[in-house]
This record gives structure tokens, sequence and C-alpha cells, in this order.
């Protein structure tokens, strides 16, 4: 069996219905594409938002969520702890009006305390960040992410320039650190941060604020610290034996799992979008090639009364369909790259590429050509000569 001739034949059948081997292979290079765009993209999206919830739950740190937190609750915690190395409140009241010059945009509003930049370990790359005595004054100062100001002030000096948030006046004073899109797919770019007692009196005028951290001396004793945060905060809500406890308490080591899982979840999602797709594009090709064997039932019994083998006929088809599959992997490999590239840019987020997802993606294309061309192949290999000259 002279394999070259065999791999000859099966191109030029090929490209003598270029309109058919299209047909058949769009939807292989759409699946790889797929796979390979997803896998690049997915994977540096999971790996910038692991680089988000290690920013927000760093190594022995507590976050606590609740509907009824206060900042005197977090006092009285980090009081009765001497662990809690330093502790911050955080109140977010959502998106607000912003206005400057005239023009109107929706941003996220944080209220935050002078030592937010430790604690919630997010500081500015221009200007200066809250200080005590904002925080004391609740000052009308704000500090403004580097995407929002891009989109506010473009090339222009954001310092010392005024903006409103809901119709109160605000200074900028400092740009905040590029952080880039959270867990929850929102732009971390597109915040403001305003001193928390500012965010109190004057935008929610509530003093529950809803989210503290607590940073501790010792990162290996996060879970027996953890339940004594919880002990405290029982007689802070004076919450009574077998009473639900009304705030969550989230420690750096629950995170690190989450991170994880999400990764995980993420993954099987990808596989399962990609193996879909291709295993609709190996029905496509399965049904199509039923079809060229209708059609070519002349030239297979001339073949086999000229002395092919049955294993020969079959080896063909098969060999026309495992490389049409491959040339579309080899398509759908490029449109992915290009896909995952564009998408990294849109998104902000790193393309990573492996070559593990390259190579997975070439034997997916080949599987798919051999399980698309088995059937057709065994009809093709079973067809009597004698009938097939008629």
């Amino acid at each position: 069996m002279n394999w070259r001739l065999l791999l000859g034949g099966s191109l030029r059948n090929l490209r003598r219905f270029k309109l058919r081997s299209f047909f058949m292979s769009i939807g292989v290079a759409i699946g790889v594409a797929t796979l390979i765009a997803g896998a690049s993209a997915g994977s540096g999206a999971a790996q910038q938002i692991t680089a988000q919830i290690d920013r927000i739950f760093g190594p022995g740190t507590i976050v606590i969520v609740s509907r009824e937190l206060k900042i005197t609750h977090l006092q009285a915690v980090a009081d009765e702890m001497e662990q809690v190395v330093a502790w911050a409140p955080r109140q977010a009241i959502g998106e607000q009006e912003i206005s400057y010059l005239g023009e109107n945009r929706l941003a996220a509003v944080t209220g935050h305390s002078e030592n937010a930049d430790y604690v919630w370990n997010r500081g500015v790359v221009d200007g200066r960040f809250f200080s005590e005595d904002d925080i004391e004054r609740a000052a009308r100062v704000a500090l403004i992410g580097t995407s929002l100001k891009q989109e506010i002030f473009g090339e222009g000096e954001a310092l010392g320039e005024k903006i409103t948030i809901n119709s109160v006046p605000f200074e900028i004073i400092g740009a905040l650190e590029p952080m880039g899109i959270d867990p929850h797919g929102d732009d971390r770019d597109m915040d403001i941060y305003v001193p928390i007692t500012t965010s109190m009196r004057r935008l929610a005028n509530t003093d529950i604020i809803g989210t503290g951290k607590l940073v501790l001396s010792n990162a290996d004793q996060a879970d027996a610290d953890t339940d004594q945060v919880a002990l405290l905060l029982r007689e802070e809500f004076h919450v009574a034996e077998g009473e639900p406890e009304p705030f969550a308490i989230y420690s750096s080591k629950f995170a690190g799992k989450a991170a994880i899982k999400a990764k995980e979840l993420l993954g099987v999602y990808i596989m399962l979008a990609a193996a879909v797709v291709l295993l609709v594009a190996a029905v496509v090709i399965s049904s199509i090639m039923l079809i060229v064997v209708r059609e070519r039932i002349a030239e297979i019994g001339l073949r086999k009364a000229l002395g092919a083998t049955p294993r020969s006929i079959a080896i063909q088809f098969l060999f026309e369909s495992t490389s049409l599959t491959v040339l579309s992997g080899a398509i759908g490999v490029a449109l992915g790259v290009g896909a995952a590239s564009i998408i990294a840019s849109l998104n902000a987020t790193p393309m990573n590429l492996t070559p593990v997802s390259v190579s997975l993606a070439v034997v997916a294309s080949v599987l798919v050509g051999i399980l698309a061309g088995i059937i057709p192949a065994r009809r093709a290999a079973n067809l009597d000569p004698v009938e097939s000259l008629r």
C-alpha cells in the first residue's frame, strides 16, 4: 500500500470539491478556535482573577461582611485581639452620578479610611492617599481610577480638578493604582474612592459600612483567629445561642480554595463548549462523506475491479476526512490565537497560550477526522464492485 499516493489522492479530492470541503472544515476550525481562544483567554482571566483575590485576601487577613456592620464593631474586635495589626472599614455605595463640566457618567463610589492603601492593598500612582485629617473632617476629596481618569480628563491633569458626586463637589487628590477586572467582572479602574466618613455623612447617609478587613500578625493562626472574630462579633451583635449570625467571615484560606475551584469550573465550561462544537462538526463531516461515497460508487467499483482491497478503500476515505480536519485544525489554531489576543486586549487580561492547549486542539481535530470517517469508510469498503459498476 502506497501511503504517499493515498494521501495525494485524498488531497486532490478535497481540492476538487472546494465548497464541500469548506463546509466540512468550518465546524472543526470553529471548534478548535473555541478551544484555543477559550483556554488561552480563560486561563489569562483566571490568572487575573486569582491575582485579584490574592490582592484582596492576602496571607493572614480576614474580611467581614454584614448588613449591620459598623466601624464601632470593627474597632471593638481590633481592641480585643492583640494579633490584629491593622484594620480598615469599607463602604461600597454603588454607582453614583459623576459630573464634570456638564458631562455626566456613572461610576462605583467606595468609602475608605486613611490606612486602606495598606489594609486593602491599593495605593495611588499619582497624588496622595487619604490622610487622618481627611477622615476626621469628612473632607470632600476623592481618588479616581486610571480608566475613569482617562475617560473624563483624557491626557489632561486630574489632580486639583473638581467633580461632583450626586451634586456634592469633590476635589481629586490622587489616581488609584490600576487593578483591572475583579472576580465579579467589574472594572475596578473605573472606581472612585472617598473618605469613609464623607461617604457615610454626605453620600450614603448611614453609619452602616457593610465590609471590614483585619490584618493579622500570624497567617498560620488565621483559622483560630477567625473563630475568635466570630465569637466577638456575636457578642457585638448580641446574637443569642442557636440564632443565625448576621455576618459572614472570609479568610485568605477560603479565598484560595474559591480561586482554585473557579479556575477548574472555567476550564470545564471551555472544554464542554469546544466538545459540543467539535461533535457537531464530526456529524456534519460524516454526513457529507456518506454523500461523497454515494457519488463515487462507480469510482470505488472500478478501483476494486482493478485490485484495490477493502482496506485500502477504507483508509483512503479515512485519510480524506482526517486530512481535512487536520488542515481545519491548523486554521482553527491560527483563528484561536488571534481571537485570544483580541479578547485579552479588549479585557486587559494576559493571554496565556500553552503548548498543552495547542496539542489538545491538534489531537482533537485528528480524532474528529477519524470518528467522522469511520462509517463512510466502512460503507465504501463494503460496496460490491459488480453492483458499483452497473
